[in-house]
C-alpha cells in the first residue's frame, strides 16, 4: 500500500532499536516484558578465566569491542579494510574509526543490531555509531570505561549474568576458576568446559608434544591408547571436582570410519612413532577415542557438545599471518548424518549416550540434525539429544528463526536449552536479548495466528524454560530455577 503523506510515512517507521524492536504485535511485547530481565545462563563461551579473575580494566572500547571480536573484523575484512586496522599495529582510534566507518553502512547485517545494542546497554549511546559520529561516541565510552563499574566482573554483572561456562583446554589447570569461585563479591557461577581438540586432532604437528605434557600432568608417560584414554579419565576427573559439567567437541569433518580400540591403538603407536597418517586411520582414531570419551562423559553426568561442519582456516595464507580463529574460518560440506546415526545408536546400545547437543554452520542440516535428535530419548530427560540454537554465521534473525521454527516443528520446543554467545567479549550478552525477542515474537506470531491458545501462563512458562531453567537443568549448574 502506498504511503499518502510524508507524515503517514515517519507514523510508518519504527525507531531504531526502539522498545519494540523485532517484537511485531502486542502479545509479543506482553510476553516479552514479562521474560526480558530472567538471568542468563551462557553455556558455551570463550570469555578469558583469567581476564575474569584478574577483573581486567580496559583502556578503550577499541580493547574491549574489537580486540578479539573475530565477528567484528570479518565485517571489516568484507567491506576492504586494511588488516592494518583490524589486527595489525593501528592505533585504538584508527582501528575504532575504521570499524565505525563500516558499521554506519552495514544495512542487514547482525552486527549492526548488535553493536548499536551493546552501545545502548552499557554505554548509554543511543546515537547510530558510524564514521561521522565515531570520534564522540569514542570519546564516551572511553570516559564510560574508566568508572571502577566496567571492569570485566563489573560488565559481567551489568549484563545479568548467572552462569558462565568458559572454554578450556584438558591441561588447563583451572586455577583462575578457583580464584572466582572465591570472590566474595562476584556471585556469577564460572565453570569450566573440557575441549579435547588437542587430543583429538591427531594428524596435526602438535599432537605429539601434546600427548606428552598429557602424559607429564598425569604422572605417565603415553605409548598405547589405553594409557591415553586413562590419562584423560584422569583429567576428566579433575574438572568434574572443579564444577565442569559440559565437554565440546569441534569437528570439521566427523569421522566416517567407525574403529575398535585395538585399531587406535595400532594408529596411535604409528603417529607417536612419527608417522604421518593418511584421512582413513585419522578418522578411524577420532571415532574410536570420541566412543570412549563420550562414555567417560555419560558416566559424570556430562553434556557433550557436537559443533559441526566449520571449515577451519580457509585462507591459509592468512592463518600463517595472523594464526587460527581469527575470523577466516567458513562453512563446510561434511555430510555426517549416517555416521552420526551409527555414532549415537553405537554409544546407545552400550548404555553410554550422555546428553548431546548438535550444533551446525550449516542451516541446510537443521532438519535433519533435529529429526536425528529425537530418535534418542531419555526417560526424564527433555530433549536428551537435541538440535543447538543457530551458530555462529546463523546467528541471524533469518537463521534464528529458521533454527526455532524447525525445532519445534520436528521436536518439543519446551525442551530447547536456549542460546549461547560463543563470544570472546564481555560486551556480547545483548545476543541473548537479540535471540529472546526473536522467539518470543514467532511464539507471538503462532498465538496471534490462532495456532497455540493465548494463555499466558502456559506461554510465559515456556519462555522461562527455553530462556533459563532448561539450560539450568541439562548442564546441573548449581542455580536456582526461575518459576515466576
Amino acid at each position: 500500500m502506498a504511503l499518502d503523506t510524508p507524515s503517514d510515512a515517519a507514523a510508518a517507521i519504527r525507531p531504531f532499536l526502539g522498545p519494540d524492536f523485532l517484537l511485531g504485535s502486542e502479545t509479543a511485547r506482553r510476553l516479552y516484558a514479562a521474560t526480558a530481565d530472567l538471568p542468563i545462563v551462557d553455556y558455551h563461551c570463550h570469555l578469558s578465566p583469567q581476564e575474569l579473575a584478574e577483573d581486567r580494566r580496559f583502556a578503550s572500547i577499541t580493547e574491549v569491542w574489537l580486540g578479539g571480536d573475530h565477528y567484528k573484523w570479518r565485517l571489516m575484512r568484507g567491506a576492504g579494510v586494511d588488516e592494518r586496522l583490524i589486527t595489525g599495529d593501528a592505533d585504538d582510534w584508527e582501528k575504532f574509526h575504521a570499524f565505525a566507518s563500516v558499521l554506519g553502512r552495514a544495512i542487514g547485517n547482525p552486527i549492526h543490531h548488535w553493536s548499536h545494542l551493546e552501545l545502548q546497554r552499557y554505554f548509554g549511546i543511543d546515537d547510530v555509531l558510524d564514521a561521522d559520529s565515531a570520534r564522540d561516541i569514542y570519546e564516551r565510552a572511553n570516559e564510560k570505561l574508566r568508572r571502577p563499574e566496567f571492569s570485566a566482573r563489573g560488565l559481567v554483572r551489568a549484563s545479568g549474568v548467572e552462569v558462565i561456562c568458559t572454554t578450556d583446554d584438558p591441561l588447563d589447570a583451572l586455577e583462575h576458576h578457583a580464584t572466582l569461585a572465591e570472590a566474595a563479591d562476584f556471585d556469577t557461577l564460572v565453570v569450566p568446559g573440557f575441549r579435547p581438540d588437542g587430543v583429538l586432532r591427531i594428524e596435526r604437528d602438535a599432537f605429539g608434544p601434546y600427548v606428552e605434557r598429557l602424559g607429564e600432568a598425569t604422572g605417565a608417560a603415553i605409548s598405547d591408547f589405553e594409557g591415553l584414554v586413562a590419562a584423560l579419565e584422569q583429567r576428566i576427573a579433575y574438572f568434574d571436582e572443579r564444577g565442569c559439567t559440559v565437554s565440546d567437541q569441534s569437528l570439521e569433518i566427523f569421522p566416517k570410519r567407525a574403529a575398535t580400540d585395538a585399531e587406535a591403538d595400532a594408529i596411535l603407536r604409528r603417529r607417536l612413532g612419527g608417522e604421518a597418517l593418511a584421512a582413513d586411520d585419522v578418522e578411524a582414531f577420532r571415532w574410536a577415542l570420541m566412543r570412549r570419551l563420550a562414555t567417560l562423559y555419560h558416566q559424570r553426568d556430562w553434556v557433550m557438545e557436537l559443533h559441526l561442519n566449520a571449515l577451519r582456516d580457509a585462507n591459509p595464507r592468512a592463518m600463517r599471518r595472523i594464526g587460527h580463529d581469527t575470523g577466516f574460518d567458513a562453512i563446510g560440506e561434511d555430510r555426517p548424518i549416517e555416521a552420526l546415526r551409527e555414532f549415537l545408536g553405537e554409544l546407545e546400545a552400550a548404555d553410554a549416550l550422555p546428553r548431546t547437543l548438535l550444533f551446525t554452520v550449516d542451516e541446510a542440516q537443521n532438519k535433519q540434525l533435529a529429526v536425528l535428535a529425537t530418535c534418542f530419548p531419555g526417560a526424564g530427560i527433555p530433549g536428551k539429544v537435541q538440535l543447538g540454537n543457530a551458530w555462529w554465521f546463523n546467528d541471524t534473525i533469518a537463521g534464528m528463526a529458521a533454527q526455532i521454527r524447525t525445532f519445534a516443528e520436528v521436536g518439543f520446543l519446551p525442551a530447547a536449552v536456549g542460546m549461547v554467545t560463543d563470544s570472546r567479549s564481555f560486551l556480547s550478552y545483548p545476543r541473548h536479548e537479540y535471540f529472546r525477542r526473536i522467539v518470543v515474537d514467532i511464539v507471538a506470531q503462532w498465538v496471534e495466528s490462532g495456532e497455540f491458545p493465548a494463555n499466558d501462563a502456559t506461554l510465559e512458562s515456556i519462555l522461562r524454560d527455553v530462556f533459563h531453567n532448561n539450560a539450568v537443568r541439562y548442564f546441573r549448574f548449581d542455580v536456582p530455577l526461575v518459576s515466576t
